[in-house]
């Protein structure tokens, strides 16, 4: 009985703790001034997503968070920028900060895709605060 309670602890220990554990948000990045040129624009119109979830003797569970839910993702350019210059703001945590020189991706929400960004265009994103991916 004892050799069995000794395998049956360390078992369930294992089991609820990583039951237990929480996920927790991904910081954002910024704020900052990105200036660089631009490698890649490429346009995407509004998005609907549909909620995710289970259908389960009959009856249906949504996904917890976001995930659960009919949503839509604005329209939005993503641009690649390479030749950057970063400039951390007041309040920035710089370990949370591009780095110059890196290529870096950017969403920027915007209606239409009228042209307004080209390949070869040097832009400045001024007070960019974003939950995004990064160089």
């Amino acid at each position: 009985m004892k050799r069995l309670l000794t395998l049956f602890i360390p078992l369930l220990a294992v089991l609820l703790g990583s039951a237990v554990a929480l996920a927790a948000p991904i910081p954002p990045v910024g704020p900052m001034n990105i200036e660089g040129v631009i490698e890649t624009a490429a346009w995407a119109p509004d998005t609907f997503i549909k909620a995710k979830g289970i259908l389960r003797n009959g009856k249906w569970h949504p996904c917890s968070g976001t995930l659960g839910r009919d949503r839509t993702r604005r329209a939005h350019y993503r641009i690649t920028l390479t030749d950057t210059k970063v400039e951390s703001l007041p309040g920035a945590d710089h370990s949370r900060s591009f780095r110059s020189g890196a290529t870096i991706t950017v969403f920027i929400a915007h209606p239409a895709d009228d042209g307004s960004l080209e390949k070869g265009m040097r832009i400045k994103i001024s007070g960019s605060s974003q939950n995004l991916m990064g160089g």
